[in-house]
Parts: C-alpha cells; structure tokens; sequence
C-alpha cells in the first residue's frame, strides 16, 4: 500500500486541523510539557537555605498528518495555532524541530516540537 496524503483522517483530535505555513494539517497527536528551573538559595557561607521553583515554558510536540496536495516542508520557524475548549494551553507556538515519517500503508506524516509563543 502506498504513502497517501489525503487529509481527511480527523481521529477525534479536537484542534484539528490545523495551518501551518500557510498549509492544512491533520493533528493526529501531541501533548504538552511544563518546564521550570530549581533555584537554590545559599547563605554568605555557601550554606543552603532554600530553593524555589521558577516556572519555564510551555513546550508541545506533535504529529501533523500531511493534507491532501501537499508535499513535506520544513516547518522549522513556522507558528502552529491549537484552538482548544477551556484549556489554558490554546495558542500560538512556533515550531523549533521537524521530522518527516513515511511507512508502507500508512499516511505521510510530520513530527513537530515548539514551544508557546509568549509575545
């Protein structure tokens, strides 16, 4: 079975679909990730006297499913818009790595990581 790049395999992913570059993606997957840094905090002496928690940014990764009529892109510096019911997580996020993945029977697809735009 050939690659097939039709666009119309919506697999209940609410965000989906989404524009990237100007193109359609299905949005098959992703998931989010919360980064902070521990900060320490010493005395005159070096001594630890506590830490505390400053919180980072919000980092997404993805699966796009290739839309009908397009070819792999280099997505790398491109905003991808999630639109998401109640969740503090929608928005702008520019995508910092893209991989493209093509199997046997299976949809021509694209791998993507970024993290949410702050301005």
């Amino acid at each position: 079975m050939a690659i097939t790049s039709d666009g119309t395999q919506y697999f209940g992913i609410e965000a989906s679909p989404v524009t990237v570059g100007g193109n359609t993606y299905i949005l098959e997957s992703f998931a989010f990730n919360f980064t902070a840094t521990r900060a320490d905090l010493q005395d005159s002496s070096g001594e630890p006297v506590g830490s505390t928690i400053i919180p980072g940014r919000v980092e997404v990764s993805g699966t796009l499913q290739m839309a009908a009529n397009t070819t792999p892109a280099n997505l790398i510096g491109q905003t991808m818009t999630l639109d998401l019911t109640n969740s503090d997580y929608d928005g702008d996020y520019l995508l910092q790595d893209c991989s493209v993945a093509e199997s046997a029977g299976d949809y021509a697809k694209l791998t993507v990581n970024g993290y949410r735009k702050i301005n």
